[in-house]
């Protein structure tokens, strides 16, 4: 099956906002802390709400569709990951 690239850059937003969203805010606290300035508090939550705008992008270009590939990729992506991070896993991977 073919998909369009309207499809794709649907599941490159819908995968991709989660990590964004959380990732941004998680740097904004940081610096919030370190700096002790609340601007980038607010600007975290402000970056954090636009990864909304994302989703709600990609669930217009992908349609419902794109949102069980996204579902399927990252699962994929979570596995390969746990897979990784196993101890006996990396220990292989060091030979």
């Amino acid at each position: 099956m073919k998909f369009s690239l309207k499809f794709w850059i649907g599941i490159v937003l819908l995968t991709a906002n989660q990590p964004i969203g959380w990732g941004v805010m998680l740097a904004c606290d940081v610096l919030a802390i370190s700096k002790n300035n609340e601007f980038f508090f607010y600007l975290g939550i402000a970056l954090y709400s636009l990864s909304w705008g994302l989703l709600g992008l990609g669930l217009l270009l992908a349609g419902p569709e794109g949102v069980r590939y996204s579902r399927f990729l990252r699962k994929k992506l979570r596995e390969r990951l746990s897979l990784f991070f196993k101890e006996e896993n990396r220990k292989e991977l060091k030979k």
